[in-house]
C-alpha cells in the first residue's frame, strides 16, 4: 500500500509516493513516484484534470497473439539457431519474425516496414527501432539465409509443430499452386518461368509453391519453391523423397502416415516412389482412363453412413493400377454432379456466342468488296479449335466447316452426346488407394480433406491478410527467403485459428485476423505536472479500444493482458 513520504532537501520540504517492499529479502522504502513540494501537490490538487495533448494508435491484438505464439514456439531462437549472424542489430530471426507478422496482418513492402512497426507495439517488445528494419537493412539480412539453412529451419520448425501442438501427422495434404511476379523477362532468375498459371496470365512469370500440411488445420510441415515451369508430379516427388529422408523423426509422432493428392501428381514413376517409401496414400484417378468403371449404373453404389456423405454413393472394388493391386472407390455426388453440369451449360453458351460472332465475320469477310485479308480454312480450323477448347465441350459441340464456292461455317450441340456424359461420367470420382482396411467413409473424407490445403492457397491469395503479394523480389535467393517468412505466417496464422476453434469460436482466417486488428492500442499523452508549460516529461496513459464479444472472447482466450502497456 502506497503512503506519503516527506524528505528535507536543502532546507526545503519535498513530497514523494512511497511503497514498501521487499528488496534482496528486506522490506526497503521504495519510491513510486516524485510529487513535488507543498506548493505543486496544491496546484496539482486544485487544477482541472488535465487533457490530453495527443494520442497514439497502435495496432494490438493481431501483433500480440502472433508474437505470444512465435514465443511459445521459440521461434526466433530457432531460426536464430540454424542461421546465426553477428551480433549487431537484429538477428535472423526478429527479421523473419517481423516479416511474418507483416504477412499476416498488414502486408507491405520492405521500403513501407519501418512506418508499419512505428504503429505497432512490436518495437517495444523486441527492443529495437524502426530505423534498424530499413528496406537496406532487410535486404542485407535475406542474403545471410540461404537455400540449406532455410531448409534445415523448416525441418526442425515441423518437428517442434508435432511435438508442441500436438498435431495430427497420420494424413497429410499435398497440393501444388503458382503466383504471379512482374519480373522482367531478361532477367536470369531461375525460379520466375512462364508456365501453366492459375490466374491464366500467360504473359507473366511465376513462381511455383507445394505444400504438404495437416488435415488438422492446414498446419504447413514441409513446403517447397521450385521454378514456375515445373510440372507438378515432379514437384510431388521431390517432395515425397524430401519425407522419406526425414520419416524416422517424423514417425515418432503417428503410427502411420498417409498422403492424400489429386490426380494432377499421378506418374508410374511417382507411383513406384511411393511404394517405396513407407507412406500410404489415397488419391484420385483420371476419369476418362476408366471408362468402364464410369458405365456402372449408379444403381449399384451403396449409399454411406457417415451424415457428411448422406447424399454421396460408393461403390467399393479391386483393380490393378500401375501394376499394383489396388482398392478402388467410385463416388457419385449428385451436388457434384449439378455443378458440373451447370459450368458445362454456362461453357457452352459462352461458346455457341463465340461461334456466332465468327459466323458474322467469316460472312462479312466474303461479301464482294469487302476488305482485310479473310479467313483460309487453316485459319477458321485453327480459332475454331480455340474457341471449343476445354473439358467436356468438343464431344458435345459439334463444328463443321466446308469449302464450296465459299467457306461455310455451321455448328450443332449433340444432345445425346452431353446426356450420356451425364448418365455415365458427371458426378463420380474414381479413388484409389493401398489402405484396404479403411472404410469407404474413410477414404472419401481424407480425400475430401484436400479442401485444407486449397484453403490454405486460398489465404495466401487474400490480397489483405497472409497475401504473398506484394513480392517485390526478383533473384533467386530472395524469392525462396520471401516464401519462407509467407510459409511461416501461414504456420503463425493457422496455428491461432486453430487455437480459437478449441476455444468455441470458428472463425476463417480473415474473419480472425480482422477481429484481433480491431483491438487497438490508445496512448494518451499529457502536459508534464506542474504549472501550464512548465519542462518535463509528459505523463503517458495507456488503454485498448472497445471491443466487440469476439474480440473479448479472443483477447481472453489468447491472454493478451500479459502485453498491455502500464
Amino acid at each position: 500500500m502506497a503512503s506519503l513520504q516527506r524528505k528535507i532537501i536543502h532546507g526545503h520540504p519535498y513530497y514523494y509516493l512511497v511503497e514498501s517492499r521487499r528488496v534482496n529479502g528486506r522490506p526497503r522504502p521504495v519510491v513510486v513516484q516524485y510529487l513535488g513540494s507543498a506548493d505543486t501537490l496544491l496546484q496539482r490538487l486544485q487544477q482541472p484534470q488535465a487533457e490530453p495533448t495527443r494520442a497514439r494508435l497502435s495496432q494490438f491484438g493481431g501483433v500480440a497473439a502472433l508474437y505470444d505464439l512465435a514465443q511459445q514456439l521459440r521461434l526466433v531462437e530457432l531460426i536464430d539457431e540454424h542461421a546465426s549472424k553477428r551480433r549487431q542489430g537484429p538477428s535472423l530471426g526478429q527479421y523473419m519474425l517481423v516479416a511474418a507478422v507483416n504477412r499476416c496482418l498488414a502486408p507491405t513492402s520492405k521500403l513501407q516496414m519501418p512506418a508499419w512497426l512505428r504503429g505497432t507495439p512490436l518495437l517495444r517488445w523486441l527492443g529495437l527501432s524502426a530505423s534498424q528494419f530499413s528496406a537496406p537493412r532487410f535486404w542485407d539480412n535475406m542474403e545471410l539465409l540461404g537455400e540449406k539453412q532455410i531448409a534445415a529451419i523448416s525441418e526442425a520448425l515441423a518437428q517442434r509443430l508435432l511435438e508442441t501442438c500436438h498435431l495430427d501427422g497420420n494424413s497429410l495434404i499435398f497440393d501444388c499452386t503458382n503466383f504471379d511476379t512482374f519480373i522482367d523477362t531478361e532477367n536470369r532468375s531461375r525460379l520466375p518461368q512462364r508456365g501453366h498459371a492459375k490466374s491464366k496470365r500467360t504473359d507473366l512469370r511465376i513462381v511455383g509453391l507445394a505444400l504438404l500440411v495437416s488435415v488438422d488445420f492446414h498446419v504447413p510441415l514441409l513446403w517447397k519453391v521450385y521454378p514456375g515451369n515445373q510440372h507438378d508430379s515432379i514437384t510431388f516427388a521431390q517432395a515425397l523423397q524430401e519425407l522419406t529422408r526425414r520419416y524416422q523423426a517424423l514417425a515418432r509422432h503417428c503410427q502411420s502416415m498417409t498422403w492424400i493428392f489429386d490426380k494432377g501428381n499421378n506418374s508410374a514413376r511417382n507411383q513406384e516412389i511411393l511404394d517405396a517409401s513407407r507412406f500410404h496414400f489415397v488419391g484420385s484417378l483420371i476419369p476418362t482412363h476408366f471408362t468402364d468403371l464410369l458405365a456402372l449404373p449408379v444403381e449399384k453404389f451403396q449409399k454411406l453412413k457417415d451424415a457428411r456423405l448422406k447424399s454421396t454413393r460408393a461403390l467399393r472394388l479391386t483393380r490393378q493400377v500401375w501394376g499394383q493391386e489396388r482398392t478402388l472407390v467410385i463416388t457419385f455426388s449428385p451436388e457434384l454432379q449439378r455443378k458440373q453440369i451447370r459450368g458445362i451449360e454456362q461453357h457452352l453458351s459462352k461458346k455457341r456466342r463465340a461461334l456466332e460472332e465468327l459466323q458474322a465475320k467469316l460472312r462479312r469477310s466474303q461479301k464482294p468488296g469487302a476488305k482485310g485479308k479473310g479467313y483460309s480454312r487453316e485459319s477458321l480450323a485453327k480459332q475454331v479449335r480455340q474457341i471449343c477448347a476445354g473439358q467436356h465441350i468438343s464431344k458435345i459441340l459439334h463444328v463443321v466447316i466446308e469449302k464450296r464456292r465459299q467457306l461455310k461455317l455451321t455448328y450443332r450441340t449433340d444432345a445425346s452426346a452431353f446426356a450420356q456424359l451425364k448418365e455415365h461420367q458427371l458426378g463420380k470420382r474414381i479413388l484409389f488407394t493401398d489402405q484396404k482396411s479403411w472404410s469407404n467413409e474413410q477414404i472419401i473424407l481424407a480425400y475430401r480433406s484436400q479442401s485444407q490445403v486449397e484453403n490454405a492457397f486460398a489465404d495466401m491469395k487474400d490480397p489483405h491478410f497472409l497475401s504473398w503479394e506484394p513480392m517485390f523480389h526478383w533473384t533467386d535467393s530472395k524469392i525462396r527467403v520471401h516464401a519462407f517468412y509467407c510459409v511461416l505466417a501461414l504456420i503463425l496464422g493457422s496455428l491461432l485459428q486453430r487455437r480459437a476453434a478449441q476455444n468455441g469460436l470458428s472463425l476463417s482466417l480473415q474473419a480472425l485476423f480482422k477481429a484481433l486488428n480491431g483491438i487497438q492500442e490508445v496512448t494518451n499523452l499529457f502536459p508534464p505536472a506542474g504549472k501550464p508549460g512548465s519542462p518535463g516529461r509528459p505523463h503517458v496513459k495507456t488503454t485498448l479500444t472497445e471491443m466487440d464479444p469476439t474480440q473479448q472472447a479472443l483477447f481472453r482466450f489468447f491472454a493478451l493482458d500479459r502485453y498491455r502497456q502500464t
